[in-house]
């Protein structure tokens, strides 16, 4: 069996660390055409920790990580996957942090209670990036609203 080719969502990173959410594969639960969920995992490497946790998003989570890429195109800090069913990430655009950098925030709430913060120095398009693989992942799982 070949390996699922795998689509980021998001993907920022340097030469030293770097937090991705990586969709595995689309899941079906019934049999309608769509997706009805994405099995994804958020992947955490640096030269100090690395750590990998899965989670699964639906069509109303990447309208909210939309609305997440918004408010940092806006200067503002966001929160992504607030439900408690998941992982949460907290994302700071670089004019919110001391590092100068965007910084992400994950927290495993659901599985070992760690968090973890990682700035990354990234191309100036980052935001505009996320949006075009928001797109690739919705033109690739069609998921129902």
């Amino acid at each position: 069996m070949s390996e699922p080719r795998l689509s980021e969502l998001i993907h920022m990173s340097d030469d030293e660390q770097g937090v991705a959410l990586r969709v595995i594969e689309g899941m079906r639960f019934s049999e309608a055409g769509d997706y009805d969920a994405l099995r994804s995992e958020i992947l955490v490497s640096s030269q100090f920790m690395s750590g990998r946790v899965e989670l699964y998003i639906n069509a109303y989570d990447l309208d909210s990580w939309s609305e997440v890429l918004e408010a940092l195109a806006a200067g503002q800090s966001a929160t992504w996957l607030e439900s408690g069913r998941s992982p949460r990430l907290v994302l700071a655009p670089p004019e919110a942090t001391e590092s100068g950098c965007p910084e992400v925030s994950v927290y495993d709430v659901t599985g070992s209670q760690i968090h973890v913060t990682v700035p990354v120095a990234v191309e100036p398009d980052w935001i505009e990036r996320h949006r075009q693989l928001l797109g690739e992942i919705r033109d690739r799982f069609p998921l129902p609203h």
